[in-house]
């Protein structure tokens, strides 16, 4: 896209606009979640545990679109917190799995209900059919990032 003046619109181009959208939304997400003193970058972490989608950091980094030193520092403060609990494998005694405790689990429907409010504030307005589509695209879009950016096909 291009200015009136002829130069790039960065603020008009596709990863400006999502990397945006994705700040704008992360800090509604941590506004909602205040009061349960958990942030975003928790919740993907306590969400991720609970639906049996990641049990060591590892897996976590697989899942969750932030740094593995980022995840292992937000898992301590849910350890911390009462909210998970690390146990050392019976196999393997380098591998520590994680789980949510009883409070953990209580917590995450909660959470959940945030969450879901949150979505809906920024897609008030959108038609039903324009959200799936929109999701749609996104998918398509996260799938050639992998095959593109993370697997390394070109």
């Amino acid at each position: 896209m291009r200015s009136k003046s002829g130069s790039p619109d960065i603020q008009g181009e596709l990863g400006y606009l999502v990397g945006s959208l994705a700040s704008a939304m992360r800090i509604g997400l941590d506004r909602e979640l205040a009061s349960f003193n958990v942030s975003s970058a928790q919740w993907a972490i306590l969400e991720a545990c609970h639906e049996g989608e990641a049990s060591t950091l590892t897996s976590l980094s697989r899942v969750i679109p932030i740094d593995t030193a980022s995840i292992s520092r937000q898992v301590e403060r849910l350890v911390r917190a009462g909210l998970v609990q690390r146990r050392r494998s019976t196999r393997d005694r380098r591998l520590v799995r994680l789980s949510l405790t009883v409070a953990g689990r209580r917590l995450v429907p909660e959470l959940a209900e945030r969450v879901q409010a949150n979505n809906a504030r920024f897609l008030a307005g959108i038609a039903t059919d324009e959200q799936e589509a929109m999701l749609r695209t996104i998918r398509r879009m996260l799938e050639n990032a992998q095959a593109e950016v993370y697997d390394g096909n070109s």
